[in-house]
């Protein structure tokens, strides 16, 4: 529930109007690709956690397998994703909650950041406690959203025909425009990696990474594939507007009652369950960067009496709130090169894990090469379309920074070489 959670989010509900207007009707093969990825990427994460058993996160493995430069850049990368992902989670949480709570829109903010922290706080178990019941509304809303649309299917008289392939065909906006689409699909699909992070804190932990990693993907493309599709079937691609869910529109075009009060509650569970994983992601990986000198050393101090890296927690959180914060006084500067970085970012630690998983060893690597070569095909649609290339080249720019800083740091500690220690 845990992995179902971390990637069944406002991604979906709400993001999946911009991948459906990136591509088309063709955002199906963008989410059979993305679901591949997904997929073959979470084998290589319990490759790796089992020929690199005991050596924390898969960003430690990662630092394992390819030396200290890669693991230092690749942390600092997963850890900007995530907070700059929380920020944008703060703001969405706090617009749904703004109409009903009379308070400024800030304070409202720090409100919703303190309670998810405050739930970091208490033990790993409340984490994956909370995580559970918000997984379990998200599941049941996608469920409950899928039956509504077999209904609708099968009582009303909709142009299925037309309304998939009567706008410009089943590929309206060019041949690769599915593939330009695959960084938002894969956006909304990240966070299946934290449960092989909160697998670090159960009993078994490589048994369970194991078990996770064989079905979160195979369930993930069912729910995602099954709602999308319908999304489709009921709506015409052209009339998704960006930024409001295409959930939401299809039910209000049939008059579903009561719809956008439950799809509101539905996405704001969805926005607090991708807090609550957020903040659980990043102080544990900022933590064990502290440790190992990538961080920081204030961060890698552990709670008395308890498993819980608090500093790290509090400054996890922290940095979310100032991200929220750029959105109101640097929304086009700082705040927006920042979300802009998160595409060229996940395709990256996505392929670090990969080329870990080739470093420790090459049985069966014809599915780490599948999993790069759908990932360079993804960045090279990236490059051809104008709308995603400037994205590309904000978080390439951005790659050169950290890896700037993770050189002077290794020259600062002595070490030689960058790639072996």
């Amino acid at each position: 529930m845990i992995s179902l959670g971390g990637v069944i989010g406002a991604g979906l509900f709400i993001g999946s109007s911009g991948a459906i207007l990136t591509a088309g009707p063709s955002v199906l093969l963008s989410y059979v690709l993305s679901g591949l990825i997904v997929f073959l990427v979470n084998m290589m994460l319990r490759d790796i956690a089992l020929h690199a058993p005991g050596r924390g996160s898969f960003i430690s493995q990662i630092r394992y397998a390819l030396g200290p430069l890669p693991g230092f850049v690749a942390g600092w990368v997963y850890w900007v994703v995530w907070v700059t992902t929380l920020g944008v989670e703060v703001i969405a949480s706090a617009s749904l909650l703004a109409p009903y709570v009379p308070l400024p829109y800030s304070v409202i903010e720090i409100i919703i950041l303190s309670i998810m922290t405050g739930i970091n706080l208490l033990s790993v178990r409340n984490y994956g406690e909370f995580e559970y019941w918000f997984a379990m509304i998200k599941v049941a809303a996608i469920c409950l959203f899928v039956g509504v649309g077999c209904y609708l299917l099968g009582t009303h008289p909709i142009p299925v025909r037309d309304n998939i392939f009567g706008h410009g065909g089943f590929l309206p906006l060019g041949g690769i425009a599915f593939l330009a689409a695959i960084p938002t699909v894969l956006f909304s699909m990240t966070g299946s990696e934290i449960a092989t992070i909160a697998a670090l804190e159960s009993e078994n932990p490589d048994q369970n990474i194991a078990k996770i990693t064989r079905t979160v993907a195979l369930r993930l493309l069912v729910f995602y594939l099954t709602s999308i599709l319908l999304v489709l079937c009921l709506l015409p691609w052209s009339e998704n507007v960006r930024g409001f869910s295409p959930f939401l529109m299809v039910l209000d075009q049939f008059h579903i009652p009561y719809a956008s009060m439950g799809m509101s509650i539905v996405i704001l569970s969805a926005t607090l369950s991708t807090l609550n994983s957020g903040l659980y992601a990043t102080s544990r990986v900022v933590y064990e960067m502290a440790r190992r000198g990538d961080a920081p050393s204030i961060l890698c101090a552990m709670a008395p009496n308890a498993h819980l890296p608090r500093r790290a927690v509090l400054a996890s959180a922290g940095v979310a709130l100032l991200v929220s914060a750029t959105a109101i006084f640097s929304p086009g500067i700082v705040f927006a090169f920042l979300v802009a970085t998160t595409g060229a970012f996940i395709m990256f630690y996505n392929m670090m894990i990969v080329c870990a998983r080739l470093k420790l060893y090459q049985t069966a690597a014809w599915k780490a090469w599948l999993a790069l070569l759908l990932l360079a095909g993804a960045l090279l649609a990236m490059v051809i379309k104008p709308e995603t290339r400037n994205e590309l080249a904000t978080g390439v720019v951005a790659l050169i920074l950290i890896t700037l800083g993770g050189l002077i740091k290794l020259r600062i500690n002595g070490v030689a070489s960058g790639f072996k220690e």
